[in-house]
């Protein structure tokens, strides 16, 4: 009898614009699932030793993305995991190959003004400095919208309660997930004698 191993578990993607929660919402879906959280923006510093914000403004949104790249591929690699990413991550077609390959895209869809209320003090976010926040979100999430969807496998409103996006959440992680199976036990077929 040998073991066989189980098959690499998909991953929950989280896609969507600043304030649409895909790391509050990550963080709770991951807790509720028994599942790793990664945050694609939390690897970047955490490697780099900066933050968001330093990054763009030392090295401009082509450093950051470079290294948005790298930390992509490094979630990608982590079989199970809810993956939280950054809102432009969806920029790069490659990023959105390698999360297509870890599993299916979650797309949080949230209003301009329910993003501007969860984002609130907008200093660690560098794309929206300088202008009025609301107008700014809605800006992006208009150019960033086909991207979103053409990405993403299911599309969810995010702009309830975050329990209730997490409850929605996790009846898509069932649906895609399989059983909950660590590994299997094989019978070997007896030799005739």
């Amino acid at each position: 009898m040998g073991v066989e191993p189980a098959a690499r578990r998909p991953a929950l993607v989280l896609i969507g614009p600043s304030g649409a929660g895909k790391s509050e919402i990550g963080r709770r879906l991951a807790e509720a699932l028994g599942r790793p959280l990664v945050d694609t923006d939390a690897l970047v510093e955490n490697k780099h030793g900066r933050s968001v914000r330093q990054i763009f403004a030392e090295e401009g949104e082509s450093g950051f993305r470079a290294k948005e790249s790298e930390a992509v591929a490094e979630a990608a690699a982590v079989a199970g995991a809810v993956i939280a990413c950054g809102g432009g991550v969806v920029l790069d077609p490659e990023n959105v190959e390698r999360l297509r390959s870890a599993g299916d895209i979650v797309y949080l869809k949230a209003s301009p003004e329910v993003a501007a209320e969860r984002v609130g003090d907008a200093s660690d976010r560098p794309l929206l400095e300088g202008t009025e926040l609301g107008d700014q979100l809605e800006k992006l999430i208009a150019q960033r919208h086909g991207l979103y969807v053409k990405a993403a496998d299911h599309v969810v409103d995010a702009d309830g309660a975050p329990d209730d996006v997490v409850d929605k959440l996790a009846k898509i992680w069932d649906s895609v997930s399989g059983p909950r199976v660590e590994f299997s036990l094989k019978s070997e077929p007896e030799e005739e004698s």
